[in-house]
């Protein structure tokens, strides 16, 4: 009866091992366990059978219910009764080994979490490469340049354009051509001057300033005309399309791209005077009505060439200096 449990418990281990080789140790050690547990109450079991079949007792095997019945063998030992077996059957059961089982479906997807806090600014990346330029534009209208103002000298009106207009008509004015200080320039004075703080009287503790005159009593470039000891008039002239402007010495047209808006002569004070400024004259100049008196006061002559360190030619010895004033 051992001898048949334990050949039973052989093969269960041989069984295991095949099942589990590299869990042998363990599963082993348990079923072992188990099977010492099993074995003694199997043990004290066949004991009670024993007894039960000593004379006198008053339980037979016949009268018992099947799964409790005995099973005698050849030689009349009491061997394992139903309930025995099954009980080994349930040892042989309880000694597989339990193997992992196959992974389970993937669960369903959890809902989105709260967004985390933005992370710090990485560094700026290199520069690419530049793109392709793109298509022009159209053309956008001609806008307004702010246009460009000059005096012309000797005239009370702008030239005929309809681009150019008359700001004021006034006289020509500077400092006398005997003191040494006061302005170097020749200026433009409305007819009509406004007043501030003033004191009447002459304090002889500041600058003058002085009307202009023609001075032409021998070479006078301006022929058929009358011109020496005449007050001076001047205008004030706004071009609005043409933003630049130019005076140029020696010269009556201007260059290309340029609009010439006079021509005439170049004045300033005489050699011998104190230093003004060079104008361009208008070529066909007018006079103050009523001032033809030798007032003095800024005087205004003739520019000739000299020779020397100016090269000759192309210019020439003592020839009155031609003037343009173009615009742009």
């Amino acid at each position: 009866m051992v001898a048949l449990v334990y050949s039973f418990l052989a093969l269960v281990l041989v069984g295991a091992q095949a099942f589990q080789p590299d869990r042998l140790d363990l599963q082993l050690e348990q079923i072992v366990e188990k099977f010492t547990e099993e074995m003694k109450a199997l043990k004290q079991e066949i004991e009670d059978m024993k007894r039960v079949q000593a004379p006198g007792s008053s339980r037979h095997i016949g009268s018992e219910p099947k799964s409790e019945r005995q099973i005698s063998g050849q030689n009349g030992d009491v061997e394992l009764t139903e309930q025995t077996e099954t009980s080994i059957c349930t040892l042989g059961l309880r000694g597989r080994d339990g193997r992992d089982g196959a992974p389970g479906r993937d669960g369903a997807a959890g809902r989105d979490g709260q967004p985390g806090p933005q992370g710090p600014i990485g560094p700026m990346g290199d520069i690419g490469p530049q793109g392709p330029a793109g298509e022009k534009g159209e053309t956008g209208a001609d806008g307004n340049a702010g246009g460009s103002v000059y005096i012309r000298w000797g005239r009370t009106t702008c030239p005929n354009d309809t681009d150019t207009s008359l700001i004021y008509d006034g006289i020509a004015g500077g400092a006398h051509f005997t003191h040494s200080g006061g302005g170097a320039n020749y200026v433009c004075l409305p007819k009509d001057p406004e007043w501030g703080v003033f004191t009447d009287g002459s304090q002889g503790t500041g600058a003058y300033m002085y009307g202009a005159e023609y001075q032409l009593s021998s070479n006078n470039p301006f022929q058929g005309v009358s011109l020496h000891n005449h007050d001076v008039p001047c205008a004030v002239c706004h071009v609005t399309s043409r933003g630049s402007k130019l005076m140029i010495p020696a010269r009556l047209s201007c260059p290309s791209g340029w609009t010439r808006e006079y021509k005439g002569y170049l004045m300033t004070a005489y050699r011998t005077q104190y230093r003004s400024e060079f104008v361009c004259m208008d070529g066909e100049p007018e006079t103050r009505p009523g001032g033809h008196l030798d007032s003095d006061g800024a005087l205004f002559y003739p520019v000739e060439a000299s020779c020397g360190s100016l090269p000759c030619p192309n210019y020439v010895q003592g020839r009155e200096l031609t003037c343009v004033v173009c615009t742009k």
